[in-house]
């Protein structure tokens, strides 16, 4: 796949399925993103993994991406700035900031419809070869016909642009946006619902195999309980990396209560059934196995011959053994004999 990308730049989907919700797949030149769909035109962009990313890493960015070509209710949800916006006003502050902002005064030289029309012939200069040479007119209708198909809140865009001249920081807003875009409100718990899945959960814990049940299961209630807080994010990144750095941003930048309440129920949802599964074993025990397992080493009372109990057991001294069976107890246990600890 990845080689016809590279050599053709696009693959067609004339004859598939997918047809209804893909035109076609493009090589993609945005570093930001593994994938990304346009729902106007139905194409769908995949970037060249990076140094440590993975084949699943790109999987769960199309994933993601391909939930909003099935979204119902996106068209009736209020129309949003996108990260390409975003990304757009961010390059244009920067690469022209001492132009489009007074230096005595820190206030924008210019109205919302002249920056957007500024950045917007920036981007085009820089993205189309030609340009340059094209007459006047054209400029103007490719410029006014990007930013009708591109730019959906001007507003916003401006607001962008007000902020980082006020010294926000570009990857700050940049998070608050996408986390607070209303069209990514369901995507983003699907794809937490994905990453902190029971088998996720039961991944982390297989690594531990050494470790009694009980200590993991309550160091992962433990960090569940605070997932906002730092001191137990290297618990929640071991479980799954992207899902740490999704919840992080999730719960420091939504503005929507319900969103957030949401985030404890789907992930606590998936560790409870990661944990019926975790305890199966022992929850499916016979209760009278159970009984009889946790009395196996008491001592025998009555008038049965008593059974050595496992304070008596430790007393022993194996360097000055006295008698007979206190000897052959010793002898036994030197050569690898195992010996229940309970009683």
């Amino acid at each position: 796949m990845w080689y016809r990308l590279a050599a053709f730049g696009t693959i067609d989907l004339p004859k598939s399925k997918l047809r209804e919700y893909i035109s076609y797949f493009k090589l993609s030149n945005n570093p930001e993103a593994l994938a990304s769909y346009n729902r106007r035109t139905k194409e769908t962009k995949l970037s060249n993994l990076k140094p440590g990313q993975t084949i699943d890493d790109l999987a769960q960015n199309l994933r993601h991406e391909l939930r909003h070509a099935v979204d119902k209710g996106y068209e009736h949800r209020p129309k949003w700035i996108s990260n390409f916006e975003v990304g757009l006003a961010t390059k244009f502050f920067f690469r022209y900031k001492n132009i489009i902002v007074d230096s005595e005064t820190g206030e924008l030289k210019y109205d919302q419809d002249r920056l957007i029309y500024l950045m917007v012939f920036d981007f085009m200069r820089s993205s189309m070869a030609n340009f340059d040479s094209l007459p006047d007119f054209a400029k103007n209708h490719l410029i006014y016909k990007t930013i009708d198909e591109n730019i959906k809140r001007p507003d916003q865009v401006l607001e962008v642009i007000k902020r980082l001249a006020d010294g926000e920081s570009h990857k700050d807003l940049a998070s608050e946006y996408y986390i607070n875009n209303p069209q990514e409100y369901t995507t983003l718990l699907s794809d937490l619902d994905d990453l902190f899945s029971p088998q996720a959960f039961m991944r982390y814990v297989n690594q531990f195999d050494f470790m009694k049940k009980q200590s993991l299961i309550n160091a992962l209630r433990y960090a569940l309980s605070k997932m906002s807080a730092s001191e137990v994010y290297a618990v929640l990144n071991d479980i799954n990396a992207e899902a740490a750095n999704l919840l992080v941003h999730i719960l420091r930048f939504t503005k929507n209560e319900n969103m957030r309440r949401n985030v404890y129920r789907v992930v606590n949802e998936n560790f409870q059934e990661f944990l019926t599964e975790y305890l199966k074993e022992e929850s499916t025990q016979p209760d009278q196995f159970k009984e009889a397992k946790k009395g196996y080493n008491a001592p025998r009372t009555g008038k049965m011959k008593k059974r050595w109990s496992t304070k008596y057991k430790g007393s022993i001294n194996c360097s000055n053994p006295k008698g007979f069976s206190q000897k052959q107890y010793c002898k036994r246990k030197r050569s690898g004999g195992k010996y229940k600890t309970e009683g």
